[in-house]
């Protein structure tokens, strides 16, 4: 992450490694910039945590194992079209900049209790990288599920 300050505009710069479930939903925020490699195989899977709890990430992986092999021989024929054989739990590089105001939104929607796993937990690392260089700025930014609560323990009455 990297913070950009100025006297009128607080800039967020994050690169992030996340899942092709997680970028859908990331790029819907548009009042940011998002800059994105293609879908890269050795960045490896993200393994959903409804599959630890049952105890199945080894047939995860092995599944995983045989979508990479297919991935590779159609790459060799069709680089283009391998991408298309890849699962929502493949990763990509992202680069994602932002205001102050879009933290504040993004966190208010994807840091809720209510939103999609993997985009709640982007987005909490997130949140916890820039109240480290903006702590005052982003004193009240969470999840609109946490922020009665947390009105209430900065501003007790």
């Amino acid at each position: 992450m990297q913070y950009y300050g100025k006297w009128k505009m607080l800039i967020l710069q994050f690169e992030l490694i996340l899942s092709s479930s997680c970028f859908a939903q990331l790029k819907r925020h548009r009042m940011s910039t998002i800059i994105a490699q293609d879908y890269n195989p050795q960045l490896g899977v993200t393994v959903p945590p409804s599959i630890k709890a049952i105890g199945q990430q080894k047939d995860f992986m092995e599944i995983m194992h045989q979508t990479q092999k297919a991935y590779e021989q159609i790459k060799e024929k069709a680089p283009l079209a391998a991408a298309y054989v890849l699962t929502n739990a493949h990763r990509k590089r992202v680069l994602m900049k932002f205001n102050a105001r879009e933290m504040y939104h993004l966190a208010r929607l994807r840091a809720d209790q209510h939103a999609q796993w993997d985009i709640r937990d982007l987005t909490i690392k997130m949140l916890n990288q820039a109240k480290k260089v903006m702590p005052l700025t982003l004193m009240m930014a969470c999840g609109k599920d946490n922020f009665s609560a947390l009105y209430k323990k900065t501003f007790p009455r």
